[in-house]
């Protein structure tokens, strides 16, 4: 048969077709495409090769090689087989696909009727956009099977056609020859074979003359005699033209693979006979697997994901129901991932996602499950226990098994979670009730200063919620002037005068009224917030000195409290730098708290912009020294002026044990030659015990409680 040389063209500059919008749209029309999404589809149109053929035109033939499946834009063209029409594609359907999932040859000739445009979607183009879809897959495996359907109908159809004519076999057997499936005839009796088409004997393995030897259930590994009785029971009896099912057939050197038989009892022979077309589907069988993990489990983790989560949650409460159990739902957020992710990358932030999966698959109990919620979101499943309290004491050992830190690529990271724990049948008697309970929780978790677990309970939703209008109402306050600086005298303990302050800022809500820095600082800290309102605190509590001094005021230090957000400032320096020349300040006044959180965030690089900072006459504050991660070798590191002694050592000073830290601070900063100022002084006692170990300065209530500007200013003059 003569072929036409065939019209390609790039569907991005094809003239004489429909739009790229009526591309689409063709597409969208078709079953398969209907499960892609805009993007796939749009990116599909624009990308594919379009051929266009004039009628008469052969696209293959028969036999020809193919990795290729088409979709007909427009036209109509003609399947053949054998030179003779076997069937006919339209306009919105498509063929070709068996191609993509078994390289082989093709099955047919196909030839245009009339005038055709075709998109041609490549073997790799089709497993980009459809193998990470399970639906779109799935609706081509339908096709398929439907396919292999259709051709025992062109079988039974040629054999009845040919029924009058006397070498009636002839026409058939080049049907049996030339078809790509397994085609096998055997005795309605004794279920012995008759005959077996070429592509049969190739795959199982037998010549001819050995395969019609064998009875069916010969080569059925998984189907005896009496199992095929009961199969075949609807066709004898007349209730079904056909029977279609799914078995392991066993080739003649014991090898299996899966197959799909379609089943016909051909009644117009002498005698009747049984007709089956088989479909190797070992590779629809693997494709099916990967359908399968792509649904039910995490690409990256391989842990089951949200619907497997779901389902499976959904059968432990059928069984805790039943014996009177409990299930409680662990829903584990990993803090700070993001922070991690910024400080490396996305590719270390997967390694340690899927190495936190695999402890946490090394923790969960074999009677539970763990799977992946989605980003740094996993979900336990803890059947079977009996109290409320069980779970809690999961979450704490969940907690403990993860101090360990975790190496990747060299770098050693510490994991902390924030747990929210629902209970069944206390919180909820449902998946989705439960694992949204959950959820609540571990936001409430994180609110509370995260590594911790949180139980649901009904007051959580209400507060997250009041949360959330904060932090929108927190990112207006600036711009709305809402901010104001309280300030906190600092008094010298030998010349008994106030000489300094701390700025400590305060949000006055214009519903809410003031609200606790505890309120909102944290959320400023977790949306960045804090930069620009850390600069303001800055810009004002330095103008505000400045203009105390110009009143006659003799206070000569402003301490200003920086977050570790403004540490990872570039510009930080020229900043701090800047505020001094334009406020008109001499350095040597301004001093700049530091936490030892801040120190840990980078040591490196806080110490670098520490030593900058001195430079240019700043003094540098070490705040809440010895609660947080204290150790002797940074104070001779640091450019520190003076070590602030926290108020939780300075509460119970007036008790000989409760002394000894603060006089420990206190020969520290002399050692070092640093001063000493001592928080939170509310008895006359606890200040007379400080000035007798020789601390420097105190601030606290028996002094003042922060002030306002105006209040602050009036004090200052009661104590010039």
């Amino acid at each position: 048969m003569d072929s036409f040389p065939l019209f390609r063209i790039n569907l991005k500059t094809m003239k004489t077709t429909a739009s790229h919008t009526q591309k689409v749209d063709s597409l969208r029309s078709i079953e398969i495409f209907k499960f892609l999404d805009e993007t796939t589809l749009k990116k599909l149109a624009n990308d594919c090769e379009g051929i266009s053929l004039n009628s008469g035109e052969i696209l293959f033939e028969e036999g020809n090689h193919g990795e290729s499946m088409f979709v007909i834009l427009s036209g109509e063209l003609d399947v053949e087989k054998a030179n003779t029409v076997i069937a006919k594609r339209k306009t919105g359907e498509y063929f070709g696909e068996m191609t993509l999932i078994e390289s082989g040859p093709r099955s047919a000739t196909i030839k245009a009727v009339a005038e055709c445009y075709l998109l041609e979607i490549t073997k790799g183009q089709f497993h980009s956009h459809f193998e990470t879809n399970p639906e779109a897959l799935m609706a081509v495996l339908k096709t398929v099977s439907e396919r292999a359907k259709q051709d025992l109908d062109v079988l039974e159809k040629g054999m009845k056609d040919l029924e009058a004519q006397e070498r009636k076999t002839s026409r058939l057997q080049d049907i049996l020859n030339d078809t790509s499936n397994e085609i096998y005839t055997f005795d309605v009796s004794s279920f012995k074979f008759i005959h077996l088409n070429p592509r049969a004997l190739k795959n199982l393995g037998y010549e001819l003359k050995e395969a019609v030897e064998l009875n069916a259930h010969e080569i059925f590994e998984d189907l005896n005699q009496e199992k095929i009785e009961h199969l075949v029971e609807p066709l004898r009896a007349g209730e079904k033209e056909q029977v279609v099912f799914n078995a392991i057939q066993k080739r003649k050197n014991g090898s299996l693979y899966d197959v799909e038989v379609h089943l016909k009892l051909i009644t117009t022979e002498t005698p009747p006979i049984f007709v089956g077309i088989v479909q190797d589907i070992s590779e629809i069988r693997k494709i099916e697997g990967k359908v399968n993990r792509l649904t039910f489990y995490d690409p990256l983790t391989n842990l089951p994901n949200k619907k497997l989560l779901q389902e499976n949650l959904s059968s432990a409460l059928s069984r805790a129901k039943q014996g009177n159990l409990s299930v409680a739902v662990l829903f584990l957020g990993i803090d700070e991932f993001q922070a991690i992710n910024n400080s490396f990358d996305h590719y270390t932030g997967d390694l340690l996602i899927k190495s936190v999966a695999q402890l946490l698959n090394k923790w969960t109990p074999q009677t539970s499950m763990v799977g992946r919620y989605g980003g740094d979101e996993f979900v336990v499943i803890l059947s079977n226990i009996n109290f409320e309290t069980e779970a809690a004491a999961a979450a704490r050992n969940l907690l403990k098994f993860f101090e360990t830190p975790i190496n990747i690529e060299g770098h050693d990271i510490y994991i902390n979670f924030s747990i929210g724990i629902s209970y069944y049948p206390l919180d909820g008697y449902d998946p989705e009730t439960l694992i949204k309970q959950a959820d609540t929780a571990k936001h409430f978790a994180k609110l509370k200063g995260k590594n911790t677990y949180c139980h649901y309970n009904s007051d959580m939703q209400f507060e997250i919620k009041n949360k959330l209008f904060l932090d929108r109402d927190l990112r207006q306050a600036l711009e709305r002037e809402e901010f104001e600086l309280y300030y906190q005298p600092k008094l010298d303990l030998k010349s008994e005068t106030i000489t300094g302050a701390e700025a400590l800022i305060r949000w006055n809500h214009p519903q809410r009224g003031l609200v606790p820095p505890l309120d909102f600082i944290p959320l400023a800290e977790k949306s960045n917030l804090i930069v620009p309102i850390g600069e303001w605190v800055l810009r004002t509590a330095c103008r505000q000195l400045k203009t105390w001094q110009d009143m006659g005021i003799p206070i000569h230090n402003m301490a200003v409290n920086l977050s570790a957000q403004q540490f990872k400032q570039s510009e930080l320096i020229s900043i701090v730098a800047d505020t001094i020349i334009k406020e008109k300040i001499y350095p040597e006044c301004l001093e700049l708290e530091i936490t030892e959180t801040v120190l840990m965030e980078n040591m490196e690089a806080v110490v670098s912009k520490l030593k900058q900072l001195s430079s240019i006459g700043v003094k540098i504050a070490l705040d809440d020294f010895g609660t947080g991660y204290s150790s002797l070798g940074y104070l001779n590191t640091l450019p520190l002026n003076t070590l602030k002694i926290d108020r939780t050592f300075v509460k119970d000073i007036s008790l000989e044990e409760g002394a000894v830290i603060a006089n420990a601070v206190i020969s520290l900063a002399k050692a070092f030659n640093l001063k000493a100022i001592a928080e939170g002084i509310e008895t006359e006692e606890q200040k007379e015990v400080l000035r007798s170990l020789g601390c420097d300065m105190m601030q606290g209530y028996l002094l003042s409680k922060p002030l306002p500007e105006q209040d602050m200013t009036q004090l200052l003059f009661s104590h010039k």
